[in-house]
């Protein structure tokens, strides 16, 4: 008799023998998916690695790409720096100069002034002119200004000013010079410190760039980009900067064309006693003034002279019987003129000068061949109705000691280079024309043991690494820079064309170092380089 049991085995009234084990189906293929998984968590492990890897690479790569552009834009930013350091010290220099000029003016304008205030107080001036009119009141209240005062005051301030406003006109000229080496001497030093605050296991590639080709460019905007050129000599260069001084934009109509002066006047009737029966009369007394300062040809002198003449006449108009109308007007007109008690003996004038010693005015009646119209025969004193004091004083007398042996224009200034050649203007405003001929490039390094990738946490795991494929196991970026010169009208970036670049007066500024308006931006690095750095790794 069989008997069926669950498991499908057939009961046949027999036991199995002892020792014998009974074997279920399906126990033969347990443990076969862990082969399966082994596999399968091997192939996710590989790919978590090489995207672990891949993202971290990418990462850093980003991350040291923004070292290398920080410290390109701040190797940039130097050289704007450095190009508006010289603009904003020019514009110093000029309104020192100005100032210069301002206290040769003052100098001359008050000891004429200091004349003319003795002349109207002399005995013949005061008393004998002054029994002339019936009213003067401004004759007496210009008496009493105090004049003599502020012509000594100007006498010992003017010197010391001076030197000092051209001291400082040197220290000016030295430090465009110091601040330009000192720039080209640590850009690439800021650069890479700029580079390794960004990353700190990054630096500037020492031989290839640091050393090799950013040295190369460093240099290259250092002699180049700006020079420094003589302000005093007979070159276009210094002529650019001496039309700088002498524009109507820094001198103030004072220093060119000074055509009034403190001195009194009177204009009134002739007190009746000295005119007993006239039916009308009038006198009049009145000072003439002109004076100037001008950069002597040579630019090493500013000299200004002034020049003060008075004059005037009294009229008295009777009627007296004439035939045939039976009464006739007759006018007599007394002229009396302004009489010194010194050389030339009518009227006064003053003098002055900063620089260079010898020679008086040395017949420079003009000066300088760009100084102001206004200014020529320094104020036109030379041609005035004061032309004779003036002319004595041009001539004879001389400007006086000068206030200091050194003025006139300084030795230096920086501008760009070769600034006076027309044909190296810049075809249009962009920033690669005004100032980017000058970029620096930096090529920014870091080694591949400083990337934990899994090479570096599995160093024993040889079956599991998986190579970084950096070329000499380091990571490199390129990044360029230059300062360019940008002035904007408006905040509209589409004006940056050359219409867009008007000024008011209808001209075009190009890049140059009287303004301040250098900027700093990244440029694209030539192939050149990329090809030298590939070559490089």
């Amino acid at each position: 008799m069989h008997t069926t049991l669950p498991c499908g085995c057939q009961q046949t009234g027999q036991r199995p023998a002892a020792g014998v084990r009974m074997r279920r189906p399906g126990l033969a293929q347990r443990g076969q998916a862990l082969v399966l998984g082994l596999v399968f968590t091997m192939c996710t492990g590989l790919i978590v690695l090489m995207l672990f890897n891949s993202s971290l690479l990418t990462i850093t790569k980003s991350n040291l790409q923004n070292a290398a552009d920080a410290g390109a834009y701040s190797a940039a930013v130097l050289q704007a720096r450095d190009a508006n350091f010289s603009a904003y010290t020019n514009r110093a220099m000029i309104a020192n100069q100005v100032a210069v000029a301002q206290f040769v003016s003052l100098k001359s304008y008050f000891q004429d002034a200091e004349r003319t205030h003795t002349r109207t107080n002399s005995f013949l001036h005061d008393s004998v002119y002054r029994l002339l009119p019936s009213a003067a009141p401004i004759w007496d209240l210009a008496k009493k200004v105090p004049i003599p005062a502020a012509k000594s005051a100007m006498d010992s301030l003017a010197p010391t000013a001076v030197k000092a406003l051209d001291l400082l006109i040197a220290a000016m000229d030295n430090a465009q010079q110091i601040h330009h080496l000192g720039t080209a001497a640590e850009m690439m030093f800021v650069a890479n410190d700029v580079v390794t605050k960004n990353d700190p296991e990054a630096k500037v590639t020492t031989s290839a760039f640091m050393l090799g080709d950013g040295a190369f460019r460093v240099t290259n905007w250092a002699n180049n980009a700006t020079k420094r050129f003589k302000a005093n000599d007979a070159s276009k260069e210094a002529d650019r900067f001496a039309d700088a001084v002498v524009h109507d934009d820094s001198q103030d109509g004072f220093t060119r064309n000074r055509i009034s002066a403190p001195a009194p006047f009177w204009a009134s009737t002739v007190k009746p006693y000295l005119c007993p029966l006239a039916v009308s009369t009038f006198t009049t007394f009145a000072y003439y003034h002109g004076g100037g300062t001008n950069l002597s040809a040579n630019k090493r002198r500013w000299m200004g002279l002034d020049a003060t003449m008075g004059g005037g006449f009294a009229t008295c108009t009777w009627l007296v019987p004439c035939f045939p109308t039976g009464l006739c007007p007759v006018t007599v007109t007394v002229p009396f003129p302004d009489i010194g008690t010194s050389a030339p003996f009518v009227g006064g004038h003053g003098g002055a000068m900063a620089g260079s010693v010898g020679g008086g005015y040395a017949g420079e009646w003009k000066g300088y061949k760009n100084n102001a119209f206004s200014s020529w025969g320094y104020g036109f004193a030379l041609t005035s109705p004061a032309s004779v004091p003036a002319l004595y004083r041009f001539y004879a007398a001389g400007p006086g000691s000068t206030l200091d042996s050194s003025g006139g224009l300084q030795d230096h200034y920086r501008d760009v280079a070769d600034p006076t050649n027309a044909s190296k203007k810049p075809k249009n405003q962009s920033a690669a024309e005004n100032g980017g001929a000058f970029p620096v490039t930096l090529e920014v390094e870091r080694p591949g043991a400083s990337l934990r990738t899994s090479t570096e946490l599995l160093p024993d795991a040889s079956q599991l690494k998986l190579d970084k494929s950096l070329k000499g196991n380091t990571m490199r970026a390129l990044a360029s820079g230059h300062a360019y010169f940008y002035r904007p009208l408006s905040d509209n970036l589409s004006q940056f064309t050359r219409n867009g670049w008007q000024r008011g007066d209808s001209r075009t500024e190009y890049q140059n170092q009287f303004s301040p308006y250098w900027q700093a931006r990244l440029t694209d690095t030539s192939a050149v380089e990329v090809t030298a750095s590939i070559g490089a790794q």
